[in-house]
């Protein structure tokens, strides 16, 4: 019964995405409206609850990290099981490429989320997610070294404005930690590398894979990773003085909850995916990055001059810029293979296209690849 209601309500709005028939245009409007502000609601939500977790009750970020895929795991195998395969239907890794990609993927994730995470027991929200923001340049850099990727002049402008912005910031922050800063950085560098290695290994062969093929095949590999690194961190004895001090239910209380944000973080992104584009949804991650920040010095005791304020505020403008100016690379070469980029033919098209972005990249084109990341 499940099945058949999921059935026709994904239906009905997919229907509504291609050509506005099956429900009003103010209607479909409204829900793309209410899906992008509970992405960006639910990705600050999560990076504030992880600082919360990492800081005080729970200082062990890779166990909690291993047990948010978990949780993806058997979300991703739920969808599986109960979607219908309009939404969703898991990939067949039958080659070569398939392989590979699913074989790096954990790699990066350990190297991109694991270490962010990391990170958050040493610095601030404020500090983490203004290094974070320095990705774009991060992936620029790899991007040219590797694959000898020139970026644009608008765009080009605007990272040099993110690097001073980032560089501003986080030199005049009273709260700079140097192993915090480190391992941030790290986990920028681990996410640039990932996105471009995965472009250079697959050699032009393009894997399509959903969100949830990735959560589904590559959410345990990771755990090989996470778990002996956890365990040589020390985190067992910290999951036992938590317990004793907060109490069991409290700790799995928590664990549970973070595992159902990483899930529904996914899993509401892809939603709103599928009704307009992965373009789209890469022009949102600036805003996630500055709410992030803002409600962090209401919630934190984080302490700012005025010279990282106007880091800040440089940083987040040259980030949005850019991601504006990718969007409309992005629509301008959609709009020269089809002729409109905002037509109901295209939405149809490429709709199992953009169902079907990859977590690290589905091309030679790196970029595009890193507009494409769900980053839990």
């Amino acid at each position: 019964k499940l099945h058949r209601v999921v059935s026709r309500w994904t239906a009905r709005v997919q229907m509504a995405a291609r050509s506005n028939g099956s429900l009003p245009g103010w209607l479909y409007a409204m829900v793309v409206v209410v899906l992008l502000v509970v992405c960006v609601t639910e990705s600050v939500i999560f990076s504030v609850f992880n600082k919360y977790l990492f800081s005080g009750p729970l200082k062990a970020s890779l166990f909690v990290t291993a047990t948010h895929q978990v949780s993806c795991f058997l979300g991703a195998t739920f969808v599986a099981l109960m979607s219908p395969p309009s939404f969703y239907k898991p990939a067949k890794l039958n080659d070569r490429a398939s392989f590979l990609k699913l074989m790096i993927i954990p790699f990066a994730f350990v190297m991109n989320i694991g270490m962010n995470n990391l990170s958050l027991q040493f610095t601030t929200l404020a500090l983490n997610q203004l290094i974070r923001a320095f990705s774009p340049v991060a992936i620029s850099i790899t991007s040219f070294l590797i694959e000898g990727k020139v970026q644009s002049i608008p765009k080009l402008t605007t990272l040099i404005f993110l690097v001073a912005g980032v560089v501003m910031g986080v030199a005049a922050s009273p709260d700079f930690d140097m192993l915090g800063f480190l391992i941030c950085a790290g986990s920028v560098l681990g996410q640039s590398l990932g996105i471009v290695m995965t472009a250079f290994v697959m050699g032009g062969k393009t894997v399509k894979l959903h969100v949830f093929d990735v959560l589904l095949y590559a959410s345990l590999p990771s755990l090989i990773v996470l778990l002996p690194w956890s365990y040589a961190m020390g985190e067992v004895e910290v999951l036992k003085e938590a317990i004793e001090t907060n109490g069991t239910g409290v700790i799995v209380g928590l664990i549970l909850a973070g595992g159902a944000l990483a899930f529904t973080y996914n899993l509401f992104c892809t939603l709103f995916i599928k009704l307009t584009s992965s373009v789209y949804y890469g022009v949102t991650g600036g805003f996630r990055c500055a709410m992030a920040i803002l409600i962090s010095f209401f919630i934190f005791p984080q302490k700012i001059t005025a010279i990282g304020i106007a880091g800040i505020c440089v940083a987040m403008t040259a980030f949005i810029a850019n991601s504006f100016f990718t969007l409309n690379e992005k629509l301008a070469a959609r709009k020269r293979k089809h002729g409109s980029p905002l037509s109901a033919k295209n939405e149809h098209e490429e709709e199992d296209e953009e169902a079907q972005k990859p977590l690290l990249g589905d091309s030679v084109r790196s970029e595009d690849a890193s507009k494409k990341v769900l980053i839990a």
